[in-house]
């Protein structure tokens, strides 16, 4: 007599599937994120001081890598949660600020660098297409860039990059930014 093999059934599974998301997006991140392997890396696009990844670094930031290191975090209205870095800052900046809806934090977020070691077109990458918005000149990385569905708005010293989806969601006059040629 053959012993029963134990398996869940599908719809237990398939309830989980919606805790697992996250975990399966986060982990797309990290598996996309290899230095030097997509467009937005290397010199001109991403490459730091001592080969360090800063394309990188900014999505690990963005999707909650660094959180624990931050000083402050908050809720913020709009059901939106914030979190900034003075001390242990990510990546080469004077401050980091991350607001992000944590529902979906993977596609929208929005970080504001105060006075980054870097410029927009470090980060946007060499085919990056310039961009007019409200809030300054900025960048739109190119399609090839892990940063493609971001602008990065450069306004004096500092930076601020957002997803279509932030702008979407909480910046509807940046949302031209992503429609320009």
């Amino acid at each position: 007599m053959n012993a029963p093999v134990c398996r869940p059934p599908a719809s237990r599974i398939a309830a989980r599937m919606p805790a697992l998301l996250p975990a399966l997006l986060a982990l797309t991140l990290l598996v996309a994120c290899k230095p030097g392997v997509q467009a937005g890396s290397g010199a001109a696009g991403g490459q730091g001081a001592g080969g360090e990844d800063l394309v990188a670094r900014v999505l690990f930031t963005a999707t909650g890598s660094f959180d624990a290191q931050s000083q402050d975090k908050a809720r913020v209205p709009g059901g939106l949660r914030r979190a900034v870095w003075q001390k242990k800052v990510p990546f080469d900046a004077r401050r980091v600020t991350i607001q992000y809806d944590s529902d979906a934090r993977p596609m929208t977020w929005m970080l504001e660098l105060q006075g980054p070691g870097f410029t927009a077109q470090d980060l946007a990458g060499p085919d990056a297409t310039a961009v007019k918005t409200n809030q300054g000149p900025g960048l739109r990385p190119a399609a090839a860039s892990r940063l493609r569905d971001t602008v990065i708005i450069t306004r004096r010293s500092d930076l601020k990059i957002l997803t279509r989806s932030y702008a979407t969601q909480v910046e509807p006059a940046l949302l031209g930014a992503f429609a320009q040629p």
